[in-house]
């Protein structure tokens, strides 16, 4: 089975991104740190993207463990010129994320996906081959 992506925004080039960070994180204040870590190589000021990329994967790994089966993958890197932050968080869970048309509008929860995809330049979902799925958001610097 082939890898399947649908893209919100600009496009998303593998060649756009060097090399990154792969770890194993089980929490979101985890992957914010990581995040943290990367941004501090860049030499101009990243502190909105910061702020919306550590929105962004609070939102994607909650939902991950809460409603995808729980995180399978997590990836962070900067593009070579350190002009955008890619962020991947895969799940067990191969169904895309709701958005607030298919919630009750008087529920709590169901906006997180809407709150990501306003907060990044771009977001792709890629249906993983086998089972689950990988959302990829990007920020620009």
């Amino acid at each position: 089975m082939t890898e399947k992506t649908t893209a919100v925004g600009g496009e998303l080039n593998e060649s756009d991104v060097s090399a990154g960070t792969e770890r194993k994180v089980a929490t979101c204040a985890a992957a914010r740190d990581l995040i943290t870590s990367l941004l501090q190589r860049c030499t101009k000021d990243t502190s909105l993207a910061r702020g919306d990329a550590h929105l962004a994967v609070t939102e994607l790994i909650s939902n991950a463990i809460r409603h995808g089966g729980g995180l399978t993958g997590f990836r962070a890197d900067l593009s070579p010129d350190a002009s955008r932050l890619r962020l991947q968080v895969e799940d067990a869970d191969s169904r895309p994320p709701r958005t607030p048309a298919d919630t009750d509008r008087f529920e709590p929860g169901g906006r997180g996906w809407d709150i990501v995809r306003r907060l990044a330049d771009t977001c792709a979902v890629t249906v993983l081959p086998g089972a689950g799925k990988r959302i990829t958001v990007t920020f620009a610097l």
